[in-house]
């Protein structure tokens, strides 16, 4: 959901809890109620707020940070926002005065309370921090985490460093419209290994002691034959292994990467699934069959002086 100020205007991805209303009890979880808001989630059985400090008989436990996540349609689960200074209530409570947004969508219970103020929903297009699930210290079947194994403290970290604002570096604007990043935080996070500084300079490395050169590994095309100077040590690198089937954090290994050239680069982020290194420069081969004689590079030529 986008606002989770009730139905109207949102929608609800990938199945989400339902009430008599056919509407998910999550729907109101950033909808103010005279100040507060009431969260829902949809534990297995009752929430284990022992492992948040909370003493055995204890109905509640208050002074936590709840991270609310969420799976867009692109697949993934990832940080929608959160609620600081939230109490989180072992079993289901009612909600005395419901707001008429409240009423509306059926909303009656909730499970963890926070003040308005101290809670942030994020917008869908920061929503790019990946939670891994079917990974040794990630969420797994279960939609409470606690997130308290030595394995999580990478995950933690990164929550944490999200929550006190420590951005994270914009996408240069390549590959992809905003539109299309938008929503698909696998794809921003594939972008982002891409461009991650130290992955490009080792493989360019790599390629450099091994050819001698960065040549285009679908369609040849080397920067610095074309370009002298202005083109040495210029190229773009790939990552071979999309991310339709990754959560959250993966481990990058040299021959994963490709040099590729800017164009080619681009046609193979155009198609989902992307398109193979294989499958492209099979494709270019046909073409350059077809309409005869080897593949010529475009060239533009000076303007004429008047």
């Amino acid at each position: 959901m986008r606002y989770y100020n009730g139905i109207d205007g949102d929608s609800i991805e990938r199945g989400g809890e339902y009430n008599q209303h056919s509407t998910g009890h999550e729907v109101c979880n950033f909808s103010s109620n005279a100040g507060t808001l009431y969260g829902y989630v949809q534990p297995t059985g009752k929430i284990k707020i022992e492992k948040l400090g909370a003493g055995k008989k204890d109905d509640s436990v208050s002074g936590v940070t709840v991270v609310w996540t969420a799976g867009p349609e692109s697949g993934g689960t990832v940080v929608v926002g959160w609620y600081k200074d939230a109490t989180v209530f072992r079993e289901a409570q009612k909600i005395e005065k419901p707001s008429a947004i409240q009423k509306k969508n059926g909303v009656s219970i909730f499970r963890i309370k926070a003040p308005a103020g101290k809670a942030v929903l994020l917008p869908v297009e920061q929503r790019e921090l990946m939670i891994p699930r079917a990974v040794k210290g990630g969420i797994g079947q279960s939609n409470v985490w606690f997130a308290d194994k030595e394995e999580s403290q990478e995950i933690v970290n990164r929550v944490t460093s999200l929550i006190n604002g420590e951005a994270i570096a914009a996408l240069p604007d390549v590959d992809q419209s905003q539109a299309i990043l938008e929503g698909n935080p696998r794809l921003v996070a594939h972008l982002r290994r891409e461009r991650n500084s130290a992955i490009v300079k080792a493989k360019k490395d790599a390629v450099l002691r091994a050819t001698g050169k960065l040549c285009c590994e679908t369609c040849g095309f080397d920067f610095k034959e074309v370009y002298g100077e202005f083109g040495d040590g210029f190229c773009e690198v790939h990552h071979l292994q999309p991310l339709a089937k990754a959560d959250g954090v993966v481990k990058t290994e040299l021959g994963d990467l490709a040099i590729v050239c800017s164009n080619c680069h681009r046609v193979i982020h155009r198609t989902d699934p992307m398109l193979s290194i294989s499958s492209l420069a099979m494709h270019l081969q046909r073409q350059r069959a077809q309409h005869g004689g080897p593949h010529e590079r475009c060239a533009i030529k000076p303007a004429q002086r008047r």
